[in-house]
């Protein structure tokens, strides 16, 4: 029991510091009856629950309490008492507009002698009608919250929006271009937006600073960890900016009164839709990440997938970017690539690079074998170590196929490639050993001629 009481005495202390003074205050009479009621073991008697919303219902509807106080207020009410509220403040709305229109007749009736005067006083009641409708606003918000029926609540919504545009087309010239010099020079109006548009700018400027040191720390991190691919690590990494850069963001839209609460929920039905409209291209993602965590290639690497051969220049979650030897860049699906065969040229620091050479039949093949030797010993990208491979390998149609196997760097694959396929040409030349190229034997057999045919 106690503790209901406790409970009950801070919930209406608390109404009564959200109301800064507004509520009655009590008198000794009021004070005396309190202290009777106590009981013997010296804690107060709670007020009843029905006198405890009725103090709640009038401080609601009280036209000089703050905003901050009044949505601290609201949070109790339920949504008949809602209602109740919000036609409360719709009279007091309607009270304020015939005092201005009062006054906007003054104006129109060109009194010369007091219209400076009327005109001036104008300004107090327009001010105090636009911070009220921000009031009504509110209840209505909290109205619709908790569950008040749209047919209910879009007249008073309705009867706002006329309220705003009949206050400025009732309004003369002067009168408005008023208005409008002291919305601009007033900390609620334009001040205080273009301090608050200043304000996120520099916020986002510094959200964007947080990201890039974050992104930092991440590549310092990742850096310490061989065993992740270039790919991965760059992914990482990007998702980490933009991940603080957006929550950044969030936050800073949050601090400036922005409800980001609608957000979320329109980012959940967009991911749902998404997942059915762009199926092909989460399969892309999945293959990306597949591909990122165990490594068939890196950035760098030749490979060979897809029909296509060249170097990967980079690689994002749904495709990857391959530049061919003649410089075109080919943009290939990672679901493609991830269900093809993927062939990776610069896996290994070593290669064996394959040439065949073919001789005469005439022609003697050690001596063949002897001066390929010689070219690749000489040759300073050749590896002594695995050793080098020279063999007759094959009896073709029209030629003995010599085949050399030396091991290289990978880097260096092509250049040893081509230079020992110059080399051997002008050795066989300057030795005397021919290179065959195809030939047939063909031989004609003649029969005599029948007697029938020499009658």
């Amino acid at each position: 029991m106690r503790h209901l009481m406790l409970r009950y005495v801070l919930t209406f202390s608390l109404c009564l510091f959200a109301m800064a003074g507004q509520a009655p205050v009590a008198t000794a009479q009021q004070s005396d009856t309190a202290s009777d009621t106590t009981s013997d073991t010296g804690a107060g008697t709670p007020q009843s629950d029905e006198s405890l919303v009725t103090d709640f219902l009038a401080a609601a509807k009280d036209p000089d309490l703050p905003a901050d106080s009044l949505a601290i207020i609201l949070v109790p009410l339920t949504e008949p008492e809602l209602a109740e509220v919000a036609g409360a403040w719709q009279l007091t709305i309607q009270n304020l507009l015939e005092t201005i229109a009062r006054d906007n007749l003054k104006i129109r009736a060109k009194n010369d002698d007091n219209v400076q005067a009327v005109r001036a006083a104008l300004a107090a009641p327009q001010d105090r009608l636009l911070d009220q409708l921000k009031h009504y606003e509110l209840v209505l918000e909290n109205w619709a919250t908790k569950g008040g029926k749209p047919e209910d609540i879009d007249p008073h919504y309705v009867y706002i929006v006329a309220v705003k545009s009949g206050l400025v087309s009732q309004s003369d010239i002067r009168s408005l271009a008023q208005n409008v010099w002291n919305w601009m020079t007033s900390k609620d109006g334009g001040l205080g937006m273009l301090a608050g548009v200043l304000g996120l700018v520099v916020a986002m400027w510094l959200m964007m600073m947080v990201a890039r040191f974050v992104r930092g720390i991440t590549e310092r991190s990742l850096s310490r960890v061989p065993s992740l691919s270039r790919l991965l690590k760059r992914f990482v990494v990007r998702a980490v900016f933009w991940s603080v850069f957006v929550l950044g963001i969030l936050l800073v839209l949050g601090l400036f009164g922005v409800n980001v609460t609608p957000l979320f929920a329109v980012f959940g039905g967009l991911s749902f839709i998404l997942g059915f409209a762009l199926q092909e291209t989460l399969g892309n993602l999945a293959s990306g990440l597949m591909i990122m965590v165990l490594k068939p290639f890196d950035t760098g690497d030749y490979i060979h997938v897809a029909g296509t051969s060249g170097t990967v220049d980079e690689m994002s979650v749904v495709s990857t970017q391959v530049r061919t030897f003649d410089n075109q860049v080919i943009t290939i699906p990672n679901s493609k690539i991830w269900g093809d065969v993927i062939t990776n040229v610069s896996a290994s620091d070593e290669r064996r690079v394959d040439l065949v050479f073919g001789i005469a039949y005439s022609d003697n093949a050690a001596h063949a074998i002897a001066v390929l030797t010689r070219l690749v010993k000489a040759h300073p990208m050749c590896l002594e170590m695995p050793t080098s491979e020279i063999f007759v390998g094959e009896l073709g149609d029209s030629s003995v196929n010599i085949f050399c196997r030396p091991w290289c760097k990978t880097e260096d694959y092509w250049t040893v490639y081509w230079d020992l396929t110059g080399q051997a040409k002008e050795a066989f030349d300057a030795e005397g050993i021919s290179i065959p190229f195809p030939q047939r034997d063909v031989h004609l057999y003649q029969t005599p001629a029948s007697p029938a045919v020499a009658e």
